[in-house]
């Protein structure tokens, strides 16, 4: 019989319902340069922030 624990349960539900509103998962061995007081991924926030610039305009 399958174990429930907090990943089954708690975990991997919020990273389906986030990545169906759009968000994307990114494992912690990939994660791109980021500040680790704010945990801001550089790359990502620039390229968010270019984007809503252009649909603004």
């Amino acid at each position: 019989m399958f174990k429930f624990n907090k990943d089954s349960r708690v975990k991997i539900p919020a990273l389906v319902h986030l990545t169906r509103l759009g968000y994307s998962y990114i494992p912690k061995p990939q994660w791109p340069k980021y500040d680790q007081n704010t945990n801001i991924f550089f790359d990502l926030f620039k390229e968010g922030i270019l984007a809503e610039r252009e649909r603004i305009h």
